[in-house]
């Protein structure tokens, strides 16, 4: 009986520890530091900002177009991507720390994970996994392959509950969405993926990440995305969350999120070089509920709804004589709301751009919500098309505790002019506790 009530209190206890553990890796919450990095830097040893000056091994392993049984990638080969490589059939594709992939720059080569299929991919923070162009090393450039997909069964917003990437991609393999939030498509941690973003046409294009209804119990943490020639994080729709992520110097969008995506991110790191940019704009961040037509959406399914917190959006200083093509931090489409916590958004023209005529109410309603924001070298805080001073007086009271500076990135930031290890912590040691 004694032994019996024993294991009975030792499940108990591995249950809850497992919740909490399981809460503690998927569910983000806001710490009170100010940026993405407080002091203890996350982003140390696993990231690389020079990573056109890194020398990889040569591919010795081609893997196949269709990968339809559980299959071990294995640090000591270095891979390549031949065109599009799907996992299908359910398959669950592992990758070991330290393995190189690399995408083949002549036929775009890009890896797809299907519905119903996982990506075990769980680097170290001393021997990430890098996804990386088949180019040599100081000829990498951006959009030289196509990037990493993963497909799910998450809600998204899309009338018939199903959405499908229209990017080239084999028509059986493109679809996702469904009605499992809790779905996992597995891990994606200590990753780097350098140099991707095909364009396709001029306006469709291969991102860094994309993630289409990709549940909340797939975990993505401490990925780094260079040199994107398109979005570095596109989702769609889904329940996915993002934690200690990073997008560095990409021709569009930061962190792209639509179709109904309600989802947190903590910790995330963008930035942004002044005359680097897309042909029809681009920012750290951009939330819509739809794309184009509003007939695409279904009136009866969520909107999107982000909770963002602690990031550091920087716009680095343009070269001497050199204009700053910068838009602004943040965008936010009609009917999405969006909260942004603890951050830092430094050297654009304008710090939120609304577009939603009803701005103004869902602000007063909660529905965006700015908090313990600092704005740092905006021209203004906002772009709103009506009650701009309303507005801004609003965020900028309240107790909301949001402020304005216009110091240097020398006084914000410990140190950027390392190339190969810059230091984006707070200078300030007094912005690491929100007062």
């Amino acid at each position: 009986m004694k032994t019996k009530n024993y294991i009975t209190l030792l499940i108990t206890v591995l249950l809850v520890q497992s919740v909490s553990i399981a809460q503690t890796v998927l569910t983000p919450n806001v710490t009170k530091q100010l940026g993405a990095i407080g002091e203890e830097d996350w982003s140390r040893m696993w990231t690389n900002y020079r990573p056109n000056a890194q020398s990889y091994y040569p591919t010795n392993t081609a893997l196949p177009n269709y990968i339809d049984k559980n299959t071990t990638l294995y640090k000591k080969n270095t891979y390549l991507m031949q065109g599009v490589v799907y996992v299908i059939n359910n398959a669950i594709l592992t990758i070991e720390a330290g393995t190189i992939i690399k995408g083949d720059n002549n036929t775009f080569g890009a890896l797809v994970i299907t519905k119903g299929c996982k990506i075990m991919a769980s680097g170290l923070e001393t021997d990430p996994i890098v996804f990386t162009s088949s180019r040599s090393q100081y000829d990498r450039k951006s959009g030289d392959w196509g990037g990493i997909i993963i497909l799910g069964n998450a809600e998204v917003n899309r009338v018939g509950g199903m959405g499908s990437l229209d990017w080239g991609l084999d028509n059986r393999y493109g679809m996702y969405g469904g009605n499992d939030d809790n779905d996992n498509s597995g891990i994606f941690r200590y990753v780097r993926i350098e140099y991707p973003g095909n364009k396709i046409t001029r306006d469709k294009e291969f991102n860094g990440l994309t993630l289409g209804g990709v549940g909340r119990n797939t975990i993505i943490e401490n990925v780094q995305i260079s040199y994107s020639n398109d979005d570095s994080y596109e989702i769609f729709g889904g329940s996915v969350n993002l934690k200690n992520v990073i997008s560095y110097k990409c021709t569009d969008d930061d962190f792209d999120f639509n179709y109904g995506y309600n989802g947190k991110v903590q910790n995330a790191l963008a930035i942004r070089h002044p005359l680097i940019t897309d042909f029809s704009g681009s920012r750290c961040v951009e939330a819509d509920s739809y794309l184009g037509d509003k007939s695409s959406m279904d009136p009866n399914k969520r909107y999107t709804n982000c909770i963002l917190s602690n990031l550091t959006l920087l716009m680095l200083d343009p070269p001497v004589g050199q204009p700053n093509m910068a838009k602004e931090a943040i965008f936010i489409g009609k009917e999405c709301n969006l909260s942004v916590n603890n951050s830092v958004i430094t050297g654009f023209r304008f710090g939120v751009l609304a577009k939603d005529e009803n701005f103004r109410n869902k602000a007063l309603k909660g529905e965006i919500k700015l908090n313990n924001v600092l704005f740092n070298r905006c021209d203004k805080i906002f772009f709103v098309e009506a009650n701009y001073e309303e507005v801004t007086n609003f965020f900028t009271s309240n107790g909301l505790k949001n402020k304005i500076s216009d110091m240097d990135l020398k006084g914000l930031f410990r140190d950027l002019s390392s190339q190969e290890f810059p230091d984006y912590r707070m200078q300030n040691k007094d912005f690491f506790v929100s007062r």
